[in-house]
């Protein structure tokens, strides 16, 4: 569960049953688990959910696991129900979701998003960044001040939200404008995320810290 701002980025599973295996499934045997899910999570492979577990802990407000396995997976999602792969690979999305949030507890903080590449090896940032938007639309009020085009630090979300698509395949910050530059930009943008990341991060942390002590 999620705590105060020291250690609000780890959560644990609780197992009323042994698990048949110590060991979690790789990145890759993930992303065929899900792929193969009937019927689907709320993601689309391991890169849309790593998205979306780092909205879930960079956001303005904390969300509660059990939460967001529901929205992930509805009642499959019960962690104290959960069995055989559907618990094994909760446990191995807990992994990744601590793993990223004590990279970016880190000084100074590191992050790698996880993009899907394509055969000749070039990242594929588009669903990592759909599933940032799905993480942020469990509290997307409070995303507000991020989302404000009037603040400067809207600029945070540019190079996430430049690969976002609304429920229409329309581009999220709208049809981009044609020449070479804006060619240039949207191939190399996604390289800015781990460093917008840890700043988003940094931005909602006075809100993080007075949400924790609210609860005490």
């Amino acid at each position: 569960m999620e705590g105060g701002a020291g250690d609000r980025d780890r959560m644990t599973t609780r197992r009323r049953r042994p698990m048949r295996t110590a060991r979690g499934l790789s990145f890759e045997q993930l992303d065929d688990w899900f792929l193969a899910l009937e019927p689907p999570a709320r993601v689309e492979g391991v890169s849309m959910l790593d998205g979306y577990l780092t909205a879930i802990i960079i956001g303005p407000r904390s969300i509660p696991p059990e939460e967001w396995f529901d929205d992930l997976f509805g009642k499959r999602g019960n962690i104290a129900v959960a069995s055989g792969t559907m618990l094994v690979a909760i446990t191995s999305i807990v992994a990744r979701f601590n793993a990223i949030g004590e990279g970016l507890a880190a000084e100074p903080p590191r992050h790698a998003p996880i993009f899907r590449k394509t055969d000749d090896g070039l990242a594929v940032p588009h669903l990592w960044c759909m599933g940032f938007l799905a993480g942020m639309r469990l509290r997307m009020d409070a995303w507000g001040p991020l989302l404000d085009l009037n603040r400067v630090d809207h600029g945070l979300m540019l190079p996430i939200l430049l690969y976002c698509v609304d429920p229409s395949g329309r581009p999220m910050l709208g049809p981009p404008r044609e020449g070479p530059e804006t060619e240039e930009f949207l191939r190399t943008a996604y390289q800015d995320i781990p460093l917008v990341v840890a700043a988003i991060r940094e931005f909602w942390m006075p809100e993080r810290v007075r949400e924790a002590n609210s609860q005490r």
